[in-house]
């Protein structure tokens, strides 16, 4: 099985040839930046900026891109999660500017490359490669990338918290049960300190804040990290518990002018 450096090796020269006229920046980010990257499961995570907006004529040659990198790469179809968002989409969103005129294109585990709009909530990403990010093509993130308002990101994140407790009736396997856990906590600690820890990280430290939801907590991050797998019985009614309690709390902090976003 090639290493992740190595596929990112390929990506990165495949990805310049083929898109030399619209790619200004791809950045790494993600479990293998922060430091906690389990080989068998976490995902390759990047962002790819580009000169205009994603359209239906560049994600065919995308398709083709991903496609022709799983046949090289088979151990990892599927694990390379790419966002490909315009330099315009980024900067109007820094400015707070809610528009459906941009689009991004998108691939992740379980979701084929498709168009999706541009909202604000992305910011959340955005800010994270520009404060994180490792160069894979193009100039440094702080360079290219606009910088976000922190009022801004935490309005996102704050988004995200109100829609998890309808999000997660939708995770029925022990990984996706498992990630909805692992990734509250981080969102949970980013809103509390303002910084994006690791899933294991923020795992550790929300068991450390909130240890009546140790057992679970404990049970999502080893699930994650120590190989397990999706036969194994999942804890539904727990999560379920879990978000809504977390997200009601979460949101019961916040005083009245961080509770609207545009969308």
């Amino acid at each position: 099985m090639a290493s992740p450096e190595m596929v990112l090796a390929d990506l990165r020269d495949a990805w310049s040839a083929s898109l030399s006229r619209t790619l200004l920046g791809l950045y790494l980010h993600g479990s293998l930046v922060a430091g906690d990257f389990a080989p068998d499961r976490s995902d390759l995570d990047l962002l790819a900026v580009l000169d205009s907006d994603p359209d239906e004529t560049l994600l065919a040659v995308l398709a083709g891109l991903h496609a022709d990198l799983g046949r090289r790469h088979p151990q990892w179809a599927g694990r390379i999660e790419v966002e490909y968002v315009s330099l315009g989409a980024t900067r109007d969103a820094a400015l707070g500017r809610a528009s459906q005129t941009h689009a991004i294109a998108r691939i992740s585990p379980g979701e084929s490359l498709h168009l999706l709009p541009a909202t604000i909530h992305r910011v959340v990403t955005w800010s994270a490669v520009r404060d994180h990010g490792r160069v894979l093509v193009g100039p440094s993130a702080v360079a290219l990338l606009p910088a976000v308002a922190p009022d801004l990101v935490r309005s996102a994140l704050l988004a995200h918290v109100r829609d998890w407790p309808i999000w997660v009736t939708r995770m029925t396997t022990p990984g996706a049960q498992s990630y909805a856990v692992l990734t509250l906590c981080r969102a949970l600690h980013r809103l509390q300190n303002g910084r994006q820890l690791s899933k294991r990280r923020a795992a550790d430290r929300t068991i450390a804040a909130l240890p009546q939801w140790d057992g679970l907590i404990t049970w999502a991050r080893d699930w994650w990290y120590d190989g397990g797998k999706d036969t194994d019985t999942g804890r539904a009614d727990d999560i379920h518990t879990f978000v809504h309690e977390i997200s009601s709390t979460i949101l019961a902090s916040e005083p009245p002018t961080n509770a609207g976003l545009p969308r």
